[in-house]
């Protein structure tokens, strides 16, 4: 049995790996938080290594508020950048795998077609450049590693896009939503799943970066009014624009992940984000 460290396990991502573990029973997940697990004071990964051996690291702590990453770049650069290089030196030493976690904001979010792994990255705001920043320490890691870029992260944990829509659609009537952002969701569940069934493949490891996200792309606003529709909620959603709606950090207009890559490499077939948003609903509902 293999046994894998996940860091960060009380945030979103990491959470939906714990959700879906049992449907693994062939790893043993070592789930830590940051109180566990400071990515900030190697020795704290040191200390649960001796006392739990793990063969490798999925790394789901990341400091993920991105307006507030506007006033807070040194805290954000600690943790998605000096922390991601604390966690390669340590997988290096101890002849590790690290699995990390991007986003779709190390673009500028100027094209027109679907980003591939081998574009030019080029952040417009400071937690896309934190993150790229991540991204460049495990390029140059010597241990066998990986990142998925993601985008547009929701799930049933944490704070996201459909819990903030769900959550004010019962107290509005009507709800502005931008209509001029192009991505593609990411339903952590069906990541978390990606990862946990392919991470014993002889090939996981073949390229050291690779995009995930559902099938199809969609605006905000749409993804919006699939959520409204599929609570039957009374409440309405007003398309605005991005510039009717100015947040601290910018976003990118178009960051639409091209997912060939993983999609031919793993044999995998994601979701539709349709499908995975209905899913990710009932679970809700659920409690």
């Amino acid at each position: 049995m293999s046994s894998f460290l996940v860091t960060g396990a009380d945030g979103q991502l990491g959470q939906c790996f714990r959700a879906v573990a049992a449907e693994f029973p062939n790893h043993h997940l070592i789930f830590t938080n940051s109180q566990e697990v400071d990515l900030a004071r190697p020795e704290t990964l040191q200390y649960f290594f001796d006392t739990n051996p793990f063969s490798g690291i999925i790394n789901c702590a990341a400091y993920t508020q991105v307006d507030q990453a506007e006033e807070e770049s040194e805290k954000a650069h600690q943790i998605n950048a000096e922390g991601v290089q604390n966690l390669v030196n340590f997988t290096e030493e101890n002849e590790l795998f690290l699995v990390h976690f991007s986003t779709d904001y190390v673009f500028d979010g100027m094209a027109s077609v679907p980003y591939q792994e081998t574009d030019q990255c080029d952040p417009i705001n400071a937690y896309g450049q934190s993150k790229y920043e991540g991204e460049q320490r495990m390029a140059q890691a010597k241990c066998l590693h990986t990142t998925f870029r993601i985008s547009w992260l929701f799930s049933p944990f944490g704070t996201n896009f459909v819990k903030t829509i769900l959550r004010m659609s019962k107290t509005k009537e009507q709800l502005e939503v931008v209509q001029d952002q192009w991505g593609r969701p990411t339903y952590g569940m069906d990541l978390a799943r990606a990862v946990l069934s392919h991470i014993d493949h002889p090939t996981f490891f073949d390229f050291s970066c690779y995009h995930f996200a559902q099938r199809g792309a969609t605006t905000w606003f749409d993804f919006a009014q699939k959520i409204l529709g599929l609570t039957k909620s009374p409440c309405k959603s007003i398309p605005c624009t991005t510039a009717a709606y100015p947040t601290a950090a910018k976003r990118p207009l178009y960051a639409v992940l091209d997912t060939t890559r993983i999609e031919k490499h793993l044999f995998l077939q994601p979701l539709r984000w349709e499908v995975a948003l209905e899913d990710c609903i009932k679970r809700i509902e659920a409690g």
